[in-house]
């Protein structure tokens, strides 16, 4: 798990640093040329990374919430609500200095063109963290202000979907536990409303499969920062923690029995047929996504609601599968490149490197006084690395500063309450 998250955000900070080079920087016309070779599809249909988030996090929450109510038969109301505090702190405290960062200090340290636009105008970071930082700390901001050209902390959306699902998870949770069936088909039937009201609003708003194969901006807050469209990877991980917490262990026993080419016959067709399915869900719209951008023909409205309603269920499916076959002892060399000791470190930062790297991008970005794109490639791959490293270093400040003695603080209180 720690492999997967580290890679996740390296490759939500890869799509955020190729979108502010072509924001800031006049960056189009590279971003045109290098949009038709298909494995750019990596940047430029980076979405299921987010959605591998929100299913390992359904996924942690259900195993060890599971765990819990197994081992002490239930949880007593003060219990639940250290359940919700303990979250809710952990999550806040980093992200309000984040949010001072972005909203108020980043300027001080910027010259340039940029900065009266990004910090100081209409819509600036500054003006949006003036006005909407309590809804973030709320985590009602993927609602407040409904409908927006700017935001405060614009990544912020994912946070109140994340804690969102956080609070409604423990019925489906509980329901798995307690009566197994009805969790099972409460928990399948949440996912295929969710399906059906992301066709619905496409179909009705005449939305593309992608905001890359669309040209209508209302996109993002009718459906891509909206719970009711982004909880179908979130159930997929419950359902994920639910199966491991009930039979992971029985299959795991069973699996050290069998001998090593059974596994790899038994592991070998569903690692093939799941990496094929995500394959799919990255790489199936280059045919649309080249035929809207160089010619500006929409994909038929069959494709986008098919799509919009079924690849966020495909990616996390295929992506759970894996995560029980690493976990159960069929992940080969996979797992072990996942389990290297390595990611457990990075995997700690991620969080804030998640709350930061914007913040960073924006303060560089903001500066450029000159178009970066003379050897393409090579910058833009010196330009990430960069960019990456920096938000690895500035995130481990924030986690020694911040996050971690938050955590140990409120851990020990947490603790004592249970």
């Amino acid at each position: 798990l720690n492999g997967i998250r580290v890679l996740s955000i390296n490759w939500v900070v890869l799509g955020h640093a190729y979108l502010f080079s072509a924001s800031f920087l006049g960056g189009f016309s590279y971003i045109s040329e290098i949009i038709k070779r298909r494995n750019f599809m990596v940047v430029v249909n980076g979405f299921p990374s987010v959605d591998s988030f929100f299913a390992l996090s359904g996924f942690l929450v259900t195993y060890l919430l599971l765990k819990q109510l197994a081992k002490r038969g239930g949880l007593s109301p003060l219990e639940w609500i250290a359940f919700y505090v303990h979250r809710y702190l952990r999550l806040t405290m980093p992200y309000l200095v984040a949010i001072l960062l972005e909203g108020w200090l980043y300027g001080l340290f910027m010259t340039g063109p940029r900065v009266q636009q990004l910090m100081t105008g209409p819509a600036s970071y500054h003006d949006m963290c003036e006005k909407y930082w309590y809804t973030n700390v709320s985590y009602i901001n993927n609602f407040v202000p409904w409908k927006h050209t700017g935001a405060c902390l614009g990544q912020g959306w994912y946070l109140a979907n994340d804690m969102q699902f956080f609070i409604i998870a423990p019925i489906f949770i509980v329901l798995l536990f307690g009566k197994p069936l009805i969790g099972l088909l409460g928990t399948v039937g949440a996912m295929v409303c969710s399906a059906i009201t992301a066709a619905v609003i496409t179909a009705h708003y005449h939305l593309g499969p992608s905001s890359a194969a669309d040209s209508n901006q209302d996109e993002f807050w009718l459906l891509y920062n909206k719970p009711w469209i982004r909880i179908t990877p979130y159930l997929v991980g419950i359902l994920g923690g639910w199966f491991y917490w009930k039979w992971g262990q029985s299959i795991t026993a069973g699996v050290k029995t069998l001998p090593a080419w059974l596994k790899v016959m038994c592991a070998t067709p569903i690692w093939a047929v799941t990496a094929a399915v995500e394959y799919g869900v990255v790489f199936g719209l280059y045919g649309d996504i080249q035929n809207f951008q160089q010619h500006q023909i929409k994909p038929s409205e069959a494709d986008s609601v098919s799509y919009q309603s079924v690849a966020r269920i495909a990616w996390s499916l295929s992506l759970m599968v894996q995560v029980l076959l690493c976990q159960c002892g069929l992940g080969g060399f996979i797992n072990s490149i996942l389990s290297w000791s390595g990611w457990l470190i990075l995997s700690r930062l991620t969080y804030s490197v998640f709350l930061l790297h914007i913040g960073l991008m924006t303060i560089f970005f903001g500066q450029m006084r000159h178009t970066l794109f003379l050897n393409p490639d090579f910058e833009f791959a010196v330009l990430y690395l960069g960019m990456l490293a920096i938000a690895y270093l500035s995130a481990a400040v924030l986690y020694l500063t911040v996050e971690q003695p938050v955590a140990n603080l409120e851990g020990i209180t947490y603790r004592k309450s249970r």
